[in-house]
């Protein structure tokens, strides 16, 4: 190390050009360095739709969701399958373990569901995870719904898939084209005809075909037969059948029509009651920043050369713009919290010159770590780069110039005070990477969601404290050697800092052993008693700008009924000044990637910036404000209210949709609903929890047409036929597909529309018999109306029924552990039992592992110190670090009303090593003058009057790093907000107890303690 000091010094002027160089080359790569808005904390889910149309809830259990479940069942490293049938749809969530990447989950699926037998006209597909979504657009022109949609289908979709980490572009609202014969009921008797007839002759006469090539002459000829359906007019000719050696056609038998497929989703966009909106989902490993350059490149391509000059896509939602907002505010935090540690060190220091090149190293050392994530395409987020503390980097080189500056009073500046610095820092700073290193145990060895949060932190970290180092020993070596002379005295605040301890310190010293007990006991009870009432919550909530709020309307509320309440709420929400957007949805989708039904309406809600609002103080009482309007109205549904990505995530995290669930397991759906009644009652009583509601399961009212066999088999009829006869009737049934260019619109078959939907009448549509001769329907089975399932949640192929609800207390474990002991006397049948999940379950899950990694923390720590001491007394006086920074992280807390989170819990790993060096090192200089030959509280006064400066700046410095972090607002700024509050408290009270207390303990263990 001598030699590299000397040749660093020698070769100074080189050395700092390169320094510079090397970090401007870094600065230009952080122009290809993505940056998302916040961790995706979700394990790789895979989601699986199959449409069963028609089917009840029941029946798409048993004939589909059962099936696949079955299948996937046994998957490498599937830890949870989530599904929900409901009627005309299965909805399968299979969720993998974090070690299993996305890719090889899917591909996983794809493999076991290709070899699954399901019904003819059941086709399960793989959709892309909600959570992607980075844009929502709404379609808009001079021209009517089904053309926007189609347009939106055929051809913005498509060329949107081509943007760079596009995955896919579902479609919501608007009408879906296709071709419609409506046959009438009185054609078919008057023909012989049934409705099958209809149905294979329209699928015979749409194919092409191909023969052989032959040859003519001398040119070769390929055969093609053409006979695809083009246009109304060739449906209308196809032939169903022959009477008397006539013809009779399908214009004969009923009308042909362009229509629209049945909808079952509307969409609306402020004033605008329905529009055409289509949504932008990213593949999982995609990066935010290139994929939205390129989706935005695409739309502006869409825009101005390809579609209709009076057709424009609208984006109302773009997540760019929050990730644009999140790199705004971490660079205001970056700068200032730069800013105060070299605001610190000048203080402290008292050279201008000299603080500003140890405060450059931090800029460099944050440049140089982004410019490697960016080389190695990593992603950076906002908790990332906003959650470093510029001050822990800054001690390093802090902890070489401090002593640097020492020993030029002894050797004078120049080669012989840094290598002597060297000597004496070298250790000190191997030694504060291995603390570092032990300290961070709970956060390498984290897993699941909170591992995907902090993880990329820590390497940030790692990355800055790496590149700080090698920045000290050449870079800031070639400063000192070049530009900097030390001042001989101290400056004036450290002068008289120094004058205010040395009072108190001389009075310290003499304070007898069992005041330094008492001192240490009460530190410990207190910490104790703080950190068990500060409330247990998992990781705060991230305020990502907008509200995302649903409403459920009771089940049996129809599709037209659900659309105008939500205009209602539409316009309740646009009332509020506070709010810029409202995207209103009601009911699913036609494809099926939204397992719900009409009576499910939801709220996006864009808001504009907090600095604009002039009634509320913050979101919370503006979403107070919204919840008692809607219940004025509606005072009977279900509200809940959380934000647009959070929303996604609860869902994938919890397998409901909401922030934490109930979940009662149990065979049978009655009894489920009956027991979540009583569990919700019971939840509602419980203070600090809002958003309580039952996913019903049962309440659906159908028509049953149950199919008398005796009678069928009287008639020669199977059931199977009578079946098709009704679902085509009364659902419509495809037949085929017409082609236009690459576009493909369904040909359906449907009965009248007064028909279908009137009860009495049902019951005379005409089934034609084996013999030629009709009965109508009434006469072949029993018509009635029942109630029946509307929903079946299953969760690891058995059944159970959600409760979910949200905590707005901020402890949150200590509430769910109200409602737990509110619902435990619930009687359970046999075989019933009740499983709690969400953010509770993944804090119990975090707490549990983080009490493992912290124990193993723990005793690394004291094996380490004691290996370095060889003296438990030693060692134990190290480790008295970590009280000092519970005790100081935990008052910072109770002082701000910050409950105990994982945040915290980082932030308290962020710090206690630093504790500890700094203990060690004022240590190391107490046995240094025992050695030689003082006496112990001569020993302790002398050690923690040299090391005051060194202490109070480390712990100073730390603090104001992550002081404009503590003191951040608006969007992003919860997530990292408890670990800077317990940074920037626990460092600087940590600091003050290690001058306060230590010199005392020292002497106390070396003289009354033997």
């Amino acid at each position: 190390m001598k030699r590299w000091i000397i040749f660093v010094s020698d070769n100074a002027l080189l050395f700092l050009i390169f320094g510079i160089a090397f970090s401007v080359s870094c600065a230009l790569f952080l122009r290809n360095l993505n940056v998302e808005a916040f961790p995706d904390p979700s394990p790789p889910v895979i989601e699986i739709v199959t449409l069963y149309p028609g089917r009840s809830a029941e029946e798409v259990e048993r004939q589909i969701t059962i099936p696949l479940e079955i299948a996937l069942a046994g998957m490498r490293g599937l830890r949870r399958i989530n599904s929900i049938s409901l009627y005309g749809l299965s909805d399968i969530k299979c969720t993998f373990s974090y070690d299993v990447s996305y890719m090889q989950a899917r591909q996983e699926v794809i493999n076991r569901i290709s070899i699954v037998s399901l019904p003819d006209n059941a086709s399960p597909r793989i959709i892309p995870n909600p959570i992607g979504e980075v844009m929502r657009y709404a379609v808009v022109g001079n021209r009517d719904l089904m053309e926007l949609r189609t347009i939106q289908d055929w051809v913005i979709a498509r060329y949107l898939r081509t943007a760079e980490g596009v995955e896919d572009v579902p479609s919501y609202g608007g009408f879906i084209k296709a071709y419609v014969v409506e046959v009438k009921p009185e054609n078919l008797i008057k023909y012989r005809l049934s409705l099958s007839n209809i149905i294979d002759a329209l699928s015979n006469s749409n194919v092409n075909a191909g023969g052989r090539a032959i040859d003519f002459g001398s040119q070769y000829f390929l055969i093609r037969g053409l006979g695809l359906i083009r246009n109304l007019k060739d449906i209308e000719n196809v032939v169903v059948a022959y009477k008397n050696g006539t013809p009779i056609l399908i214009r004969d038998i009923g009308e042909v029509r362009i229509d629209n497929v049945p909808r079952t989703g509307i969409v609306g966009l402020n004033k605008d009651d329905d529009i055409v909106m289509g949504v932008v989902v990213l593949r999982r490993d995609a990066k935010s920043i290139p994929s939205i350059k390129s989706i935005k490149q695409k739309i502006k391509e869409l825009n101005s050369l390809i579609l209709p000059k009076d057709v424009k896509i609208v984006p109302f939602y773009e997540r760019g713009k929050l990730v644009d907002t999140v790199i705004h505010k971490v660079s205001e935090i970056a700068l200032l919290g730069i800013t105060l540690v070299l605001f610190s060190i000048f203080l402290f220091l008292g050279d201008i010159k000299t603080a500003f090149f140890v405060g450059l190293v931090v800029p460099m050392s944050l440049i140089i770590a982004l410019g490697i994530m960016a080389v190695r395409g990593e992603s950076a987020n906002f908790l990332s780069i906003a959650a470093i503390d510029f001050g822990i980097i800054a001690d390093i080189s802090l902890l070489f110039v401090e002593n640097y500056f020492t020993n030029t009073r002894s050797y004078g500046p120049g080669k012989r005070a840094l290598i002597q610095s060297t000597q004496e820092v070298g250790g000190l700073l191997v030694l504060s990477i291995i603390l570092l290193g032990i300290s961070f145990i709970p956060v390498f060895l984290m897993e699941g969601a909170e591992k995907r949060i902090f993880a990329p932190m820590v390497k940030t970290y790692l990355y800055a404290i790496g590149a700080c180092i090698a920045i000290t020993f050449t870079f800031l070596i070639s400063v000192l050697t070049l530009f900097v002379k030390p001042k001989k005295e101290e400056t004036p605040i450290v002068r008289i800092l120094e004058k205010l301890y040395s009072r108190v310190l001389n009075k310290l010293v003499k304070l007898k052993g069992r005041w330094v007990v008492l001192q240490l006991t009460a530190l410990a009870v207190l910490s104790i008693l703080i950190l068990k009432n500060l409330g247990l919550e998992f990781i705060p909530k991230m305020d990502e700008g907008n509200i995302y709020m649903r409403i459920i309307f009771p089940y049996s509320i129809s599709l037209s009924e659900a659309y105008e309440n939500a205009k209602k709420v539409r316009d309740i929400l646009l009332s509020f000044p506070e709010i810029k957007t409202v995207n209103f949805k009601v009911g699913r989708p036609e494809d099926g990637t939204d397992p719900t039904g009409p009576f499910n309406t939801e709220y996006f809600v864009d808001l504009k910036p907090y600095s604009q609002w002039k009634r509320f103080k913050d979101k919370k009482e503006l979403e107070k404000a919204i919840r008692k309007k809607v219940r004025e109205i509606f005072p009977h549904v279900d509200v809940n209210i959380s934000q647009y990505i959070q929303d996604n995530l609860d869902e994938v995290m919890t397998g409901v949709k909401g922030e934490n669930a109930v979940k009662i397991f149990g065979d049978d759906i009655y009894i489920l609903d009956k027991l979540a009644n009583q569990l919700e009652e019971r939840i509602k009583k419980v203070k600090g929890i809002e958003d309580v509601g039952v996913f019903r399961e049962v309440g659906q009212p159908n028509l049953v047409i149950e199919a008398d066999r005796d009678t069928l088999a009287a008639y020669g009829l199977s059931v199977e036929q009578l079946m098709d006869t009704v679902s085509a009737a009364l659902g419509g049934k495809e037949a085929t597909q017409v082609i236009e260019g690459d576009k493909r619109f369904s040909l359906l078959v449907i009965l009248p529309e007064d028909l279908r939907q009137n009860p009495s009448k049902i019951g005379e549509i005409p089934v034609i018999l084996p013999n030629g001769s009709y009965v109508n329907l009434s006469s072949l089975a029993k018509i009635y109306f029942s109630t029946g399932a509307s929903f079946i949640y299953r969760e690891n192929y058995k059944r159970y029924i959600p409760i979910k609800f949200s905590v707005v207390s901020k402890d949150l474990a200590g509430t769910v552990k109200k409602a737990q002991d509110e619902v435990k006397d619930v009687p359970l049948p046999e075989g019933y039992f009740m499983e709690w999940s969400g953010q509770f379950k993944s804090l119990v899950e975090a707490l549990r592992r983080l009490s493992f990694s912290g124990s193993l923390s723990i005793v690394a720590l004291f094996t380490f110190l004691y290996i370095l001491n060889r003296s438990v007394k030693n060692t134990l006086i190290a480790m008295t670090g970590i009280l000092f920074s519970l005790f100081g992280g935990a008052i910072s807390l109770f002082v701000v009303g910050s409950p105990l989170s994982l945040s915290a819990m980082v932030g308290f790993v962020s710090i206690i090593g630093i504790s500890v060096l700094n203990i060690s090192f004022m240590m190391s200089a107490y046995k240094e003058h025992i050695l030689n030959g003082l006496s112990p509280e001569e020993s302790a006064r002398r050690s923690a009057s040299e090391k005051f400066r060194a202490v109070l700046l480390s712990s100073f410095t730390a603090s104001l790093g992550l002081l404009p972090t503590t003191l951040s607002k608006g969007v992003g700024s919860q997530i990292q907000k408890p670990l800077a509050v317990v940074v920037v408290g626990g460092m600087f009270i940590s600091g003050l107890l290690i001058l306060l207390v230590i010199p005392a303990l020292l002497k106390y263990i070396y003289v009354e303690g033997g």
